[in-house]
């Protein structure tokens, strides 16, 4: 292996996360969040930060056996305790602007599946809500924030069903270094024109100003309402001060994304991609809706972390996000399942169960949750990605009048 260049690709990585993921500011701060087995990383992306001009920098970095651990040896009366300096915590973030890095790089990814679900679920649900504002945040640009991955042996392992091995880790992460382009000479300004290119496609879908879209596959017939003078969102997102400084984030992205009218989805959807529900796999899994509510579903392998998710919150069963990626992706043109969300969602078009963004609704920022839900859009506090696109898959868009508009045709946009 070359070190000086797997150092040049790391800190071409670090900086196109602090340039374009979470556009730092000078005098920010900045909070990351990992597992401990990224710590190299951790430091090179501390460095780079501080260089920038961060005020000061913050790593969360959490063992996944802390908490199996509390899952199984803490008392279940305290499993839906939260320590008291959270909610200061996370207020703090908030109040202060602080920009986020949530890195996905797990290194026990099946750890999750061998925990008792009733326990587990305590304590996610409790997280969940006192989560709730942070990401209420993120959804309306006051915090800046980025999704990115990191790559560990068994993660590999699991992507190319391979033995885990630092081989397979680095294989992984050359899939990544040219999903990513790090061997460009400037990665952050790649990212910038595809940020545009996608901002371009969202402005012709705002501009169709649909009714409806519909989804027609094997499987699938799903027809998603739109909410009237709903925005298409793709590439960099505007801060809630300045809507000229904007922010990506999820790196990679390929997707334009809106928010549905949650009372209006009607017919069948069958997932394409397995999916992490709770920290746990669901295969084959698919979904019947009436009135813009699940009303059936079901699942070839762990259909009962559906059963646990929709028993979380009463919204958890209504849309909350519509988005629309096509065969152009990067990630599907890799032709590996990632089973990580941030890239299999960038690799098929895809629908969220749960809480739906404001920011795609005009005025939809400064509502309350009652204003949101009068407004059609969705108020939960999960949301869970589930993807249901493809080549065999075709989109079509209806305006006002009924008249139809083909927008995704064997697996490519056509507008």
């Amino acid at each position: 292996m070359n070190e000086a260049l797997e150092e040049t690709r790391r800190r071409k990585y670090a900086k196109l996360l602090l340039e374009v993921g979470v556009n730092l500011q000078q005098g920010q701060n900045l909070v990351v969040t990992a597992e401990p087995y990224h710590w190299k990383f951790l430091n090179l992306l501390a460095e780079e930060a501080y260089k920038m001009g961060a005020a000061y920098v913050l790593v969360e970095a959490n063992d996944p056996g802390l908490l199996k651990a509390r899952v199984e040896y803490g008392s279940e009366e305290n499993l839906d305790k939260l320590v008291s300096w959270s909610d200061k915590k996370n207020e703090t973030y908030i109040n202060e602007g602080w920009a986020r890095i949530s890195l996905f790089g797990p290194t026990e990814p099946d750890l999750m599946g061998s925990f008792d679900s009733h326990r587990l679920g305590i304590i996610q649900k409790v997280q969940s809500i006192s989560g709730k504002p942070v990401s209420d945040a993120c959804g309306t640009g006051k915090i800046t924030w980025c999704v990115a991955a990191l790559p560990t042996p068994k993660w590999a392992a699991k992507v190319y069903n391979l033995e885990p091995s630092i081989e397979v880790e680095r294989k992984l992460w050359l899939g990544m270094v040219k999903i990513l382009n790090l061997d460009a000479d400037d990665p952050s300004e790649h990212w910038r024109e595809k940020g545009q290119i996608l901002q371009d496609r969202c402005e012709k879908l705002s501009e169709l100003n649909l009714a409806e879209v519909r989804f027609r596959g094997p499987g699938t017939d799903l027809k998603v309402k739109c909410i009237a003078g709903a925005r298409w969102i793709g590439g960099g997102i505007p801060t809630d001060k300045n809507s000229d400084n904007s922010f990506m984030p999820n790196l990679p992205t390929e997707e334009c994304f809106s928010t549905p009218d949650s009372r209006g989805t009607e017919g069948r959807v069958q997932v394409v991609r397995p999916v992490t529900v709770l920290d746990r796999t669901v295969e084959g899994a698919w979904f019947e809706f009436e009135d813009g509510k699940v009303i059936s579903y079901g699942a070839k392998a762990n259909k009962d972390v559906l059963d646990d998710y929709f028993a979380m919150c009463p919204n958890a069963c209504y849309l909350g996000e519509l988005a629309l990626v096509d065969g152009s992706s990067t990630i599907f043109q890799n032709g590996h399942v990632f089973h990580c969300i941030l890239y299999d969602e960038n690799a098929s078009c895809h629908v969220a169960l749960g809480s739906g963004y404001p920011m795609p609704v005009p005025g939809a920022t400064g509502m309350t949750n009652d204003e949101k839900t009068a407004a059609g859009i969705n108020v939960s506090i999960v949301h869970t990605d589930f993807m249901i696109g493809g080549p065999e898959v075709d989109v079509t868009g209806y305006d006002g009048l009924g008249k139809e508009i083909p927008l995704i045709q064997n697996g490519d946009f056509v507008i």
